[in-house]
């Protein structure tokens, strides 16, 4: 039928026009282009199938019409090439291209017939077929085939293939580097051949095990290298199945030939400090609990370094892995018989069978003795310390978990009598443990609950008696412990971490009350919070601020934000932080000054605005000569450099008449009023607008 069509077209002009009418072409899914060839090569599209010009967004307007009416001038000029070259061959051309759309290439092959009468081309009839689907199952098995061949070839286990009969047809390069042959010794061979005698029978099992479909694992199976040598290895069997029909079977083999070698190493790690050499935490508890099966009398020693984050942080981890390696040898050498264990991090236990509290507390002598002598780093002495916990067996626990927690119990309370003590374990211990581990559980639970509560400290303007500012003092009232001071939570959560989460809640809920003390018409001053110089040093508090500021409207000129000298200890982040809050125009307290690591160069380096003298210089300020001496330099020194200053604790009117005296212009304390909750400092000092 396809012969007599082409005859039709080849005699006759007008067979195409009827052609176009016949829904045949119109019905299949290619995309069909008849173009008639002119000299010297014109063409005109003639016929389009519906799915054509769809495709090619043409109507049929553009038959009679050459392609550089109806294209774009690219297309145009790459099918003319195309055309041209079917015209001169006169033979069919197949060409791919790629059409980009917004949610994937699609694919086309198209296939130009020429149409030729007495030896000239009259057509080009073009059949365009989507092969997309077609391309990427072939990238698809490409893509299989590549990871198959990688697993195969990069794999660091031998792997070969053996069809039913057990001869090798694929080894992969690993087996040829495990066994030290090519490819010509091990391809076509019976596997068998490089199977020890002794073991070809194990082998043979597997092999027929693995034909009936199972996979198979020998634990240890011997076989020879090229030089006849003896190789443990690790032998799995697995399997190769065709349309169901097991066609032979894949063999991994992984050398265990230092199995044992490594068994032993893995072994030392497991029980030993790689660091140190000493016995590990795991070694400790093992030999703890051996000796309460023995029932027989024992001390526990917990050693703790005092100082030495000092060393990583000075000289860097390397040196301080140094001073722990030094460590551990001064004390093996002077505990005698005593055991010595690495607990973890700068911590050590040793264990002694002296019992005898005075025999025990030599032993601690001696331990703190060892760092009389100081350690040298860098060619420097550096001096550590050491806290050291005591328990007895029995007396003060009957298992290994009980004595180790309360080896840290006694630990601590030497750590709070300052450095170098050791302490035995009394009852009054745990009692002190549980409540701080109470006040932890309680406090961790505080924000949830909304236990917290921030009470404003009016500051005051001694010369006009107005409130220029508050400061922002958090509360918190818990149902079980009642009121707990801030000195009490505040240190336990900046140990515990949980710091953080108060300091942005203060920051936040400040923020807060700002807004709505604004929506209710008074007229607010800045308000002053503290943030812990953790939360200072951290990559949030920018951040944080911001956020704060941003949430409730609150112009950063209304917000003071309060840190101590100790805050500033890193000097980088600190002025970097600084500079930061100044560009927003946060104005920026120095608390508590004099009382910690006061140094002129913060106030030279630092954009600090206000200083605020502690409280403790001012109580005597009337009653103690070095105290009135010490407020004044304070005060005169901060005019000197442009500062304002704010006296804490103000409490009666001779402390208020002397810093008026010295000039000071603005005072916060009992004096004109304690910390007040939010609704009772807006009656007071609060004015509407």
């Amino acid at each position: 039928m396809k012969e007599n069509i082409l005859k039709q077209i080849m005699a006759s002009e007008r067979f195409i026009d009827e052609l176009i009418h016949e829904e045949l072409l119109n019905t299949i899914q290619d995309l069909v282009f008849i173009v008639r060839v002119e000299e010297p090569f014109v063409f005109r599209y003639t016929y389009m199938n519906k799915r054509a010009m769809t495709h090619a967004r043409l109507t049929e307007q553009a038959y009679e019409k050459m392609f550089q009416e109806v294209l774009s001038p690219e297309l145009a000029e790459a099918l003319q090439q195309v055309y041209e070259k079917v015209v001169q061959q006169k033979q069919v051309y197949i060409f791919q291209d790629v059409v980009r759309t917004v949610e994937r290439d699609e694919h086309y092959e198209s296939l130009l017939n020429p149409i030729v009468v007495d030896d000239v081309c009259k057509y080009v009839v073009c059949i365009t077929r989507n092969i997309t689907d077609r391309i990427q199952e072939q990238n698809r098995l490409v893509e299989s085939q590549m990871r198959y061949e990688s697993l195969l070839e990069y794999n660091s286990d031998a792997i070969v293939s053996l069809d039913e009969k057990g001869i090798i047809g694929y080894a992969n390069p690993a087996a040829y580097s495990m066994f030290g042959y090519g490819p010509k010794d091990l391809t076509g061979r019976p596997m068998i051949e490089y199977v020890s005698k002794e073991n070809q029978t194990v082998y043979e099992k597997a092999f027929f095990s693995t034909l009936k479909g199972e996979s198979v694992e020998i634990a240890l199976q011997s076989c020879q290298d090229v030089h006849g040598n003896l190789l443990y290895v690790h032998l799995k069997t697995i399997p190769i199945i065709i349309n169901d029909e097991i066609k032979g079977m894949y063999m991994v083999a992984r050398d265990i030939t230092h199995q044992a070698l490594n068994d032993l190493q893995t072994k030392y790690f497991a029980y030993y400090d790689q660091l140190t050499g000493l016995q590990n935490h795991i070694s400790c508890t093992k030999t703890l609990s051996e000796w309460l099966t023995k029932e027989q009398k024992f001390a526990v020693i917990l050693v703790d370094l005092d100082g030495f984050r000092m060393v990583n942080d000075t000289y860097g981890h390397k040196e301080g892995d140094e001073v722990l390696k030094e460590v551990a040898r001064r004390l093996e050498k002077n505990v005698g018989s005593a055991q010595v264990f690495r607990q973890h991090g700068d911590q050590f236990v040793i264990l002694t069978q002296e019992h005898e509290q005075q025999l025990v507390e030599e032993t601690a002598r001696r331990i703190q003795a060892i760092f009389q002598q100081s350690f040298l780093i860098q060619g420097e002495g550096f001096h550590l310390g050491a806290s050291i916990g005591i328990v007895l067996y029995p007396e003060h626990g009957n298992d290994e978990k009980t004595l180790l927690k309360r080896a840290d119990f006694a630990l601590d309370a030497s750590k709070e009598q300052g450095k170098s003590h050791y302490n035995f374990y009394d009852n009054r211990q745990d009692d002190a443990k549980e409540a701080q581990l109470s006040l932890k559980t309680n406090m961790n639970r505080a924000l949830e609950r909304g236990e917290f509560q921030l009470y404003y400290q009016p500051q005051v303007n001694l010369l006009n008696q107005k409130v220029m500012g508050m400061e922002a003092l958090i509360r918190w009232h818990n149902k079980e412990l009642g009121n707990v001071r801030p000195d009490i939570f505040i240190p336990l959560a900046e140990r515990t971490g949980l710091i953080f989460k108060i300091d942005e809640w203060v920051l936040f809920e400040a923020c807060r009350q700002l807004r709505e003390w604004i929506d209710a018409g008074y007229q607010p001053v800045p308000i002053a919070v503290n943030v812990s110089g953790k939360q200072f040093r951290s990559q949030r508090i920018i951040e944080t601020i911001d956020d704060a500021l941003h949430k409730y409207r609150i112009s950063s000129d209304l917000l003071v934000i309060e840190i101590t000298e100790g805050a500033l200890m890193h000097d980088e982040k600190s002025e970097q932080v600084l500079n930061e809050l100044k560009r927003r125009g946060i104005s920026i307290h120095l608390d508590d000054f004099g009382t910690g690591y006061s140094s002129l160069s913060y106030l030279k380096r630092y954009p600090i605005d206000t200083i605020k003298i502690d409280r403790s210089f001012i109580q005597e300020v009337n009653a103690d000569e070095r105290d009135a001496k010490i407020t004044t330099a304070i005060i005169h020194l901060a005019q000197t450099l442009g500062l304002e200053v704010i006296a804490e604790g103000v409490e009666d009117a001779e402390q208020i008449r002397f810093l008026k005296q010295k000039n000071a212009v603005y005072a916060q304390g009992y004096y004109f009023e304690k910390p007040l909750p939010a609704p009772e400092m807006e009656h007071l000092y609060l004015v509407d607008e």
